[in-house]
């Protein structure tokens, strides 16, 4: 009897280090898939990857009810590349909004409206920060057709703990929100057996 409790939780093991490996690569596809009308995905090594958004990167606003009147929040996240360890994603704080891309908005806008893109943003867990390239919208602006050097638009290296990344499908998004869930426990559990 003992002989056999203790190959249950070697033969567990074996079972499920394949399972999580297949799973991650079938998120990470799931999440390409979902990803291709915005940029691509490629996979690194087993717990990572590489988000490469369109460029330039839309400016999103948010409405924001500020005393009884709407106020707008604007940003942008002009990255050209982000690394993502899928183990130091906090997967508590992936989430999606609905934005607006129109530069007009603030003009067009009433009450109740939901924006047309939806944004899932990522964050980092404490401590840990993502790699990117970031480059300057402007720069990028003035450029005609290209193809162009990455310094003719500024391109350099940063970090950041948060990112956002947009979908024009709000399927799509949830699809890709989903995908990262899953790839970010499953690479956390891998990380924690290792």
């Amino acid at each position: 009897m003992n002989r056999y409790s203790l190959s249950i939780p070697w033969l567990l093991m074996v079972l499920l280090v394949p399972c999580a490996a297949q799973s991650i690569s079938t998120d990470i596809q799931l999440m390409k898939t979902a990803y291709v009308g915005s940029g691509s995905i490629v996979a690194v090594g087993e717990n990572s990857i590489i988000i490469e958004p369109k460029m330039p990167s839309p400016v999103c606003a948010l409405p924001l009810l500020k005393d009884g009147k709407t106020a707008w929040s604007f940003y942008t996240f002009p990255l050209s590349s982000i690394t993502v360890p899928l183990d130091q994603v906090d997967e508590t704080l992936v989430g999606e909004d609905r934005v607006f891309t129109d530069p007009e908005v603030a003009q067009k806008y009433k009450p109740g409206q939901v924006g047309e893109t939806t944004m899932v943003v990522i964050s980092v867990v404490p401590g840990k920060h993502f790699h990117t390239l970031a480059y300057d919208r402007d720069k990028f602006a003035r450029l005609g057709p290209g193809p162009h050097q990455s310094a003719e638009y500024g391109q350099a290296p940063d970090d950041t703990e948060a990112f956002g990344l947009t979908f024009s499908d709000p399927a799509a998004a949830h699809t890709f929100e989903l995908a990262l869930k899953e790839a970010v426990i499953a690479a956390k559990s891998r990380t924690v057996r290792q």
